[in-house]
């Protein structure tokens, strides 16, 4: 399972799991600096980054904001 991250601060991480279910972490149980948008995956008692899936989910959703913007645009330009 994967989990994206909400929120963070210098002590707690706000993360989203694949479910929708949202939790506060202490932030001591991830690696490195963690910031909104960020992917994890829970590994041996901690949060591990997972650059893959991070950019596979900003991609897209790039793309669903693409499509939308086109699609309202087409809209009002009838």
């Amino acid at each position: 399972m994967f989990y994206s991250v909400d929120r963070a601060d210098k002590d707690y991480v706000m993360i989203c799991d694949d479910d929708g279910d949202t939790k506060e972490v202490r932030s001591i149980h991830f690696e490195g600096d963690v910031s909104p948008g960020q992917v994890y995956r829970f590994e041996q008692g901690r949060f591990i980054y997972d650059d893959e899936e991070t950019t596979k989910r900003r991609r897209k959703m790039t793309e669903l904001q693409r499509e939308l913007f086109n699609k309202r645009k087409c809209m009002i330009n009838g």
